[in-house]
């Protein structure tokens, strides 16, 4: 089935859909972002916390661009862009927090181009990892103010993403059909937490290339399809929203020179309506909140996933479209030491004495 995009809406599919769908991305390069997470707090006692470690679940989020890449005529490029820049200023609390999801960071963008290298060597023409600078060269009162312009020129839009920010920081506010009184005040409030996640909202246009400075990286002249999931959906909304309002006006906001592409935007879904996040699926067990995952630290194996009601479909989609079973336990396996080093050589140079 051919699908066309729309430019000023995002496309969403089904994954199981994906291999069947005939996609033309234009000429396009392929962009997925993904961001460390703030630190969970382990206990009830408030004293250990958990950071996002790597997890063996972490690949499926991009292995949609593997798909995309075999239907053009021409091989995109493969841009995987960090937040991380954004994750230092509202994820992280101290100066070893900071540390940690740096490590974090790099060890993940290490694994995914061995990986992309090891199994699909010739899908793209080059696989760049950019860590996102343009959201750090603004003001932060000049993204609360592109919000608030955004709010006013799109309210319905807008109020939307608005409500589904708050209900993420504040759940218990918001997990009744009727919204209460304390819940409609903190949605009219300037919690700082909240702030700051619109803040995050609008810079998923600076991260992901509709919106772009001088110097973060080589453009492709025609410009980008992003890829990403169930939770990206609000995020491009407000994207849509704000490319409109800057095309023509953007250096005169921004006061200095301003790239704009018209990019295309394309959601994954799977069978979960609400799909775990690619940077680690938490349980309790008790009061005990733990990182449920595949993980180096956790010496779980593999096998772990066959039985994880949640988290099998993710690990499924793996195995039965792109890589075998045992090439992928294989590849896990041998990475091991090559994770370890380079976690160790990490902490060394960042002065880190603690194992995380």
């Amino acid at each position: 089935m051919t699908h066309k995009f729309d430019h000023n809406n995002q496309l969403i599919l089904k994954r199981e859909d994906l291999a069947n769908a005939q996609i033309n991305i234009e000429g396009r390069d392929i962009i997925i972002g993904f961001n460390e997470p703030a630190f969970k707090t382990s206990s009830n006692d408030n004293v250990a916390y958990l950071d996002s470690k790597l997890n063996a679940r972490l690949i499926s989020y991009f292995l949609p661009a593997i798909e995309i890449s075999k239907k053009q005529k021409r091989r995109p490029r493969l841009i995987l862009v960090s937040g991380l820049n954004m994750a230092l200023k509202w994820n992280a609390s101290s100066e070893n927090q900071k540390k940690i999801m740096t490590i974090n960071n790099n060890l993940k963008f290490d694994f995914l181009t061995n990986f992309f290298n090891k199994f699909f060597p010739e899908s793209f023409s080059i696989i760049e990892c950019v860590v996102a600078q343009d959201p750090i060269k603004i003001n932060e009162n000049k993204l609360l103010k592109l919000w608030k312009t955004i709010e006013k020129k799109y309210p319905t839009e807008i109020y939307e993403i608005k409500f589904q920010l708050a209900r993420f920081k504040k759940p218990k506010l918001f997990n009744r059909d009727i919204i209460s009184e304390e819940g409609k005040k903190y949605l009219e409030s300037d919690n700082p937490d909240l702030l700051n996640s619109f803040k995050y909202a609008i810079s998923h246009l600076l991260a992901l290339a509709d919106v772009n400075f001088e110097g973060n990286f080589i453009h492709n002249p025609v410009g980008y399809l992003s890829i990403g999931g169930y939770q990206e959906k609000i995020f491009n909304t407000i994207r849509s929203c704000a490319y409109k309002l800057l095309k023509n006006q953007g250096e005169v906001f921004f006061k200095q020179k301003v790239i704009l592409k018209k990019n295309l935007k394309l959601i994954i879904q799977n069978k979960e309506s609400v799909p775990p996040p690619y940077n680690g699926y938490y349980r309790k067990n008790g009061d005990r909140l733990f990182l449920d995952e595949v993980t180096y630290e956790n010496k779980r194996n593999l096998d772990f996933y066959d039985h994880h009601k949640k988290l099998k479909f993710e690990m499924e989609y793996i195995y039965q479209n792109l890589i075998h079973k045992i090439d992928y336990f294989k590849f896990w396996n041998e990475y091991q030491a090559r994770y370890f080093d380079l976690k160790m050589r990490y902490r060394e140079a960042y002065g880190l004495e603690n194992d995380f």
